[in-house]
């Protein structure tokens, strides 16, 4: 058990047995403090641990926006794309973007995750022609065997 966790435990026997009044005013005596400042001090810490994490969604909308701007000819089949990236039925796999990336003899560099490299992905497809970007668009979603193959057709009783 970790000294924070036993510490909350500690407080939370002391808060149960004696109740809030009473273990506020002790505390209090002890820093050398008025119990008023020590609720609002006590206050200010629950502010700060509710507020909220911040989103990272946004700058994916920018990056795409952004390539869109530069490539208005190709925004319908980069948001398409887009679009089947986030849901994974283009690419599904980090594997798959790398094979996609060695197919147009670039570099994906060291990513760790799908997530990652859709700036560089969209980069690339927005340099690709616009009729191979038309093919890859209209492609139909290939949802039909997962990644495992035979085994997992097995192991879920596929073709049975």
């Amino acid at each position: 058990m970790t000294t924070a966790r036993f510490l909350e435990c500690e407080v939370a026997l002391l808060l149960a047995k004696y109740g809030r009044e009473p273990v506020l005013r002790m505390l209090a005596e002890k820093l050398v403090c008025t119990q008023t400042e020590l609720e609002a001090l006590l206050t200010d810490i629950e502010k700060k641990k509710a507020a909220p994490p911040r989103c990272r969604a946004a700058p994916t909308v920018d990056r795409l926006e952004t390539i869109i701007s530069q490539h208005p000819e190709k925004a319908s089949q980069l948001r398409v794309l887009n679009s089947r990236f986030q849901n994974r039925t283009f690419l599904p796999e980090l594997r798959d973007v790398r094979r996609f990336f060695g197919q147009h003899s670039r570099n994906l560099g060291h990513t760790k995750s799908r997530a990652e490299s859709l700036s560089k992905l969209l980069k690339l497809l927005a340099d690709l022609d616009l009729t191979e970007l038309d093919a890859l668009s209209n492609a139909r979603e290939s949802g039909e065997y997962s990644s495992l193959g035979i085994i997992s057709d097995e192991i879920l009783r596929r073709d049975r």
